[in-house]
């Protein structure tokens, strides 16, 4: 290229260059403003959503974040820290920090901030205090605290402030102060252990024994490294050991006492009763914190209830062969009875035939020895007879092989009739036989052939014990709700020291017979069986020579018979 088309190159570009410099130069200004101002945009958005993110973390952060003026009133609080202690965050606001905390800290706490107030920011001071919020479970807090001097903006309060502020962080620490106490309470508790005069442990909130006092360590003669855990267990019984644990490992579970009798090897090899008693401890917060117990040697009470059990098992052995023996004697008597009532009814019939033979061909003989003598043989196969009889209904009561059957008596009627019976069968009575019935008694539900036995019973023994003339009365009248009959004779009076006797089988009282009326022995207490049957009672009195027998029934009738009808 030659100088002048260079130069012309040059100035083309030159005009060119200064055509076009100027306006790329005023366009280039517009378009930095609108970066800056997007960039800014850009930034003030990224700091609103760090500041949202910091918020969230501080609102969760999982401690009580506090921030204080210098004179201890709450400006912030963070909400996971409020939930904690069981408020709304608005509700702590403003309020005085020392409300959260228990009464006898406050003059502490107060002296704490007073003297961080003093600090330099850059110290961190550490404290432990016990909080008063009834809504939440922390009682225990370690606080962390120190100065803010910087000029900040408050998460809830838009306000600049000069004066300092305090930052406090409190940490749930309960459960290790828990923990804490709970260990020194043992600590103080093992001293005095060790010189109880009984067995005592310990165990940890996972059931293994922790501890055993020196007692304990002396009647087993292991060490206390051989015991814990669940060594202690080494020693119990082979019997006894599955069934021990089972009971302990149940009670572990619902966190209840229990009391458990085992057998647990002696220091001289020679297993001993142990009554072991343990009872739940549980931590200042209300946490399980495992087992106390104390254990009982019962080896001589084990003794004597193994004794006392030997000594019943052979009571209930004898008691049973003697009801064995009572029940062959019963039958013996019965079969005995029966065998005897035939021969003696065959000789009644032959006793009375004999008497009509003898009145018919020679009547002179009445007056005669033969005459006596065929009225004793008489009476006393009547005495045999009836002898057999009060057998047989003993044997009978005793064993209730008949039920009684009731029925409903006008009683008035009934006795009026049972008596003059009696005296059409007992003409050659001399004594006066009188009734005196008490007017309006209601009827009687009773067995009545079982009650006119026993009227007829003291009747008879009445008239045995009674001197010629004398009088027997026979009277029936209503006491509290019940029947009373009342046998009463005059001549002859009971001996007191006899009187508990008088219904023993085959008693008779020595001496108490000038009329030699003789008797069986079985009457009364062929009474008494009776009475107890239709649900009453019989009594005596015996006084003045006149003697009294009360046999008291109740209206109703109760004892369990079959009723008629």
């Amino acid at each position: 290229m030659s100088r002048n088309q260079q130069s012309s190159w040059h100035h083309t570009c030159q005009h060119q260059d200064t055509l076009s410099a100027t306006p790329p130069r005023l366009e280039l200004v517009p378009e930095r403003a609108v970066d800056l101002e997007i960039c800014a945009a850009e930034t003030e958005d990224r700091t609103q959503d760090e500041l949202l993110w910091y918020r969230r973390l501080y609102e969760n952060m999982p401690s009580v974040y506090f921030t204080l003026d210098a004179t201890g009133i709450i400006l912030s609080v963070n909400q996971f820290g409020a939930k904690r202690l069981g408020y709304r965050c608005e509700e702590l606001i403003q309020k005085p920090i020392f409300s959260l905390f228990e009464s006898s800290d406050h003059q502490r706490l107060s002296e704490a901030l007073m003297s961080l107030l003093k600090m330099s920011p850059s110290e961190i001071s550490n404290w432990e205090f016990r909080l008063d919020c009834p809504a939440s479970k922390i009682v225990w807090v370690k606080v962390v605290a120190r100065v803010l001097l910087s000029v900040e903006e408050n998460f809830s309060h838009t306000q600049d402030r000069a004066s300092p502020e305090i930052l406090m962080i409190c940490e749930d620490i309960t459960e290790h102060k828990s923990k804490d106490i709970l260990r020194q309470k043992e600590q103080s508790f093992h001293p005095m252990a060790n010189t109880a005069p009984v067995m005592l442990w310990m165990s940890g909130d996972d059931g293994l024994y922790t501890f055993f006092n020196q007692f304990w360590l002396e009647f087993t003669g292991r060490s206390i490294q051989q015991e814990q855990g669940l060594g202690w267990l080494e020693g119990v019984h082979p019997e006894d050991r599955i069934s021990c644990q089972k009971k302990y490992n149940l009670a572990l579970g619902v966190q209840a006492k229990f009391e458990i009798e085992y057998r647990l090897k002696h220091s001289d090899g020679e297993y001993r009763w142990i009554l072991d008693y343990g009872v739940p401890r549980f931590s200042p917060s209300g946490k399980f914190a495992g087992y106390i117990g104390c254990c009982i040697d019962i080896t001589q009470h084990k003794l004597v209830e193994v004794a006392l059990r030997e000594s019943q098992q052979a009571a209930k052995a004898q008691l049973e062969e003697v009801e064995s023996l009572n029940r062959l004697k019963d039958e013996f008597l019965s079969t005995v009875s029966h065998e005897l009532r035939t021969p003696l009814t065959n000789m009644k019939m032959a006793i009375q035939m004999l008497g009509i033979s003898l009145n018919q061909e020679q009547k002179s003989l009445l007056d005669s020895k033969a005459s006596r003598y065929f009225q004793i043989l008489s009476n006393e196969c009547e005495r045999e007879i009836n002898l057999i009889n009060n057998f047989l209904d003993l044997q009978r009561l005793d064993t209730s092989i008949k039920p009684l059957v009731l029925e409903t008596i006008q009683v008035e009627q009934w006795l009026s009739r049972v008596v003059e019976l009696f005296k059409a069968r007992n003409r050659n009575n001399l004594q006066h036989l009188s009734i005196k019935i008490d007017p309006n008694l209601p009827p009687l539900v009773c067995d009545p052939f079982s009650l006119e036995r026993i009227l007829i019973e003291l009747l008879n023994n009445g008239c045995k014990f009674s001197p010629p003339g004398a009088e027997i009365t026979v009277s029936a009248k209503l006491k509290s709700g019940n029947i009373q009959f009342l046998v009463m004779n005059s001549g002859v009076e009971i001996p007191a020291a006899e009187l508990p006797r008088i219904f023993d089988k085959f008693y008779r009282i020595p001496s108490n017979d000038p009329w030699k009326q003789g008797g069986t022995g079985l009457g009364l207490a062929l009474v008494q069986k009776l009475t107890a049957s239709l649900g009453g009672t019989i009594s005596v009195e015996s006084k003045a020579k006149r003697t009294c027998f009360a046999v008291q029934l109740p209206v109703s009738g109760e004892a369990e018979v079959l009723v008629k009808g």
